[in-house]
This record gives structure tokens, sequence and C-alpha cells, in this order.
């Protein structure tokens, strides 16, 4: 947590450098990592509001997800990027730094995040006084029923929302927390993070869900805690049987979306004594 706090301090100097302040908002488009956690929290202690942006979406979509958060900065991981490239052009207020040297020599308009950010000093920034009441981050719909929209999530929702799930799920700076979707949607953020940040536990995630490889993640990361959602769990049960389907420490499982007609056949085959499916 030392170390992540001085990488949180990285980003919030950078964003600072560049006229962010509270009540400003930050593009945050990158793929589930310790980066677009630690930009995360840059926004928090500035008390900036960061729009967390699916790095899935492209084109017209992308552009309107970028433009309706009103931002002025933009910060974009490497993967990221050349999705961004084609789309400068019709974002023109908008400063993009990210993680790709290569396309920054090409002349674009991409400022060198990662370059700017061995720059940024680690020291605490001046925190502003940011209230529970304040805005925190926009976390946007699936766009269903046209372009995605930002939903507003507060400081309260956040905080609350990981103090009282720690207690909700037992965690405890033993335990280790799985949460393998994407950092851009709620679930993973605010079931898998917001409750190890708040009881001091680990937390582990991965850029893309793999059904393949999650018991080797449960093993190597000595997962006790796995936040599910939607169909992960019929994905997981439609995997080989294997001797090994119970050699893990996951003492819980909790996420929105467990079907019935699975419920206990997952509980039985892997052996996870608790779950507990909720929703919002």
């Amino acid at each position: 947590f030392g170390e992540f706090n001085l990488g949180v301090n990285r980003y919030a100097n950078l964003l600072r450098s560049r006229g962010v302040g509270k009540g400003d908002v930050v593009n945050l488009m990158m793929e589930s990592s310790p980066a677009v956690l630690m930009a995360q929290g840059a926004c928090a202690k500035l008390g900036a509001i960061g729009a967390l942006i699916n790095h899935h979406l492209e084109g017209e979509a992308l552009a309107h997800v970028h433009r309706v958060s009103g931002a002025r900065v933009a910060l974009v991981d490497r993967p990221s990027a050349r999705a961004m490239l084609p789309l400068l052009e019709h974002l023109p207020g908008l400063e993009v730094h990210a993680d790709v040297p290569d396309l920054v020599a090409e002349g674009s308009r991409f400022r060198p995040l990662q370059e700017e950010l061995a720059g940024a000093s680690s020291e605490e920034p001046e925190i502003p006084d940011v209230r529970i009441s304040d805005v925190f981050l926009y976390v946007y719909t699936s766009g269903t029923t046209g372009f995605p929209k930002p939903a507003i999530v507060r400081h309260m929702r956040f905080t609350a929302g990981g103090h009282s799930l720690a207690i909700l799920l037992g965690e405890t700076p033993d335990d280790c927390a799985y949460a393998p979707t994407p950092l851009y949607h709620g679930y993973a953020n605010f079931v898998g993070f917001a409750p190890a940040f708040h009881s001091g536990a680990c937390f582990a995630s991965r850029r893309k869900f793999s059904a393949s490889e999650f018991l080797d993640d449960a093993r190597r990361h000595r997962v006790t805690i796995f936040a599910y959602v939607g169909e992960l769990c019929r994905y997981l049960m439609r995997q080989p049987p294997t001797p090994r389907d119970r050699d893990h420490s996951i003492r819980l499982a909790t996420g929105p979306g467990l079907r019935p007609d699975i419920w206990e056949a997952f509980r039985d085959r892997f052996g996870i004594a608790r779950i507990i499916d909720s929703y919002g």
C-alpha cells in the first residue's frame, strides 16, 4: 500500500501540473492494472472526477464517451492508445497523455505518459476539502439504448460500499479478493477493490477473464474471496472437471447473477463454503 500511494501521488502531481483541480474531470482509459487504480486514487486526492472509459469501445461511441464527460485531460495506457489515435482530430479540446512512445514520436497529439510520470514528484499533493458528497467517478452504462451514459458515483458510495462490504464479507488483511472483470465497471472496482482497500486486504485482478486459468490464478494469489459477475460461474462449470478443482483457498464467492440451476453444482464442485449473491 505504501508503494501504491507513491504511485497515486505521481499521477496526482502530474495531473495538478496540467491544471487539474477539484471538480475537474479526467478520462481514464486503461485496462485493469495497478495503473488505473493509481490514477483513480489521484483523482480522489485532488477532488477531481475520474471518468472510467470502456477500453473496448471504438469509433464514434468512444469519441462520444470522451466528449460527454467534459474532461480536458485523459490518461491512456498502451493497449488503448491505438484506438484513440484516429479520434484525436474529433477531440480537439482533450489533452491525451498516453503510454505509447512510438506514436508520440510520430508527431501525434499524445503526450508521453510514462516519461511524465517518471518526472513527477511522489510527495503528497495538496489535498483540497473533499467531502463525501462530492462526485468521485463516472461509470458508464453499457449503452443498450444508445451511446453509453455516465452514472455518477460519489465518494460516499465508494467509501460506504467498501467499508460495509468488508464487514459483510468478513474481509481482513489476511484475505485476497479476486475480481477478474474490468475495473471500468462498478463491480470489480466497488465490490472487489473497495473492500480490500478499506480492510487492508490483497486485491487481485486480471486484464481479461480466463476460465481455463482461473484456478491457477486462485492458487498463485492465494485467493480467499472471488467476486464473480454475470455468467463467470457458468463458464467455470463448462471447464473439464479435474481432481484439483477444490485445490484452492477460496472461502467465499460473491456477485450478481449466479443462476439457481448451477448454484449448488458450482458450490459442490469447487468446494466454496459460502456464496452471497447480490445486486446494487
